[in-house]
């Protein structure tokens, strides 16, 4: 087999470190890296790494993981911004919520120059700051969430507004559009169950 990355829809490039081995190979594709693990060339025990995982870790680990945040990039979101926030959201959550998006500004705003990540679950809206070392998560919960709004900023971005008991107004905006209006809907939803 050719180690030459593949196209696919993820393009995410794998290096793969096996059991005993001080080399790594790679890259890998997603798809070739599924083929190694059905031939038995690799097992799920050999490690693997890819930019935004941090660490070399179990292959078997890792595509838990990709298999779970795999349905969340289906709106163009950016791969690893929307992994990061799938491993923050999950630490704190565990088993108790269903994550069911994760939208991903597009460009960072001038004041926090970092991207933001808006996570909806069952329970709540969690806000994902990026700071110069490591992030901050902002949770609200639902009943707290008097109304959510979306509006259009034109060239294929919106905002998405979070309203708190009718005083406070959170704002995340240069999100792509067909994003904020997921998550609009979705948040309209969440609501009306919660209510």
């Amino acid at each position: 087999m050719s180690t030459a990355p593949a196209e696919d829809n993820t393009g995410i490039e794998f290096s793969v470190m096996r059991r005993g081995s001080r080399d790594p190979e790679g890259p890998y594709s997603e798809h070739d890296l599924l083929e190694l693990l059905n031939a038995g060339s690799v097992s799920a025990q050999d490690l693997i790494f890819y930019e935004g995982l941090g660490e070399w870790k179990a292959i078997g680990d890792v595509f838990d993981i990709q298999e779970q945040i795999s349905h969340f990039i289906d709106d163009g979101q950016d791969t690893e911004r929307v992994g990061q926030a799938f491993r923050e959201v999950s630490d704190i959550v565990g088993s108790t919520e269903n994550i069911f998006y994760i939208a991903v500004q597009a460009k960072a705003s001038l004041l926090s120059k970092t991207k933001q990540c808006v996570v909806i679950t069952e329970k709540h809206i969690y806000i994902l700051h990026e700071k110069r070392v490591g992030y901050e998560l902002e949770a609200h919960v639902w009943k707290t969430i008097t109304n959510t709004l979306m509006r259009d900023e034109g060239k294929g971005f919106g905002t998405f507004s979070i309203l708190l008991g009718g005083e406070k107004r959170i704002d995340v905006c240069h999100i792509p559009l067909k994003q904020v209006q997921r998550l609009f809907q979705l948040s309209q939803e969440m609501k009306e169950a919660t209510e």
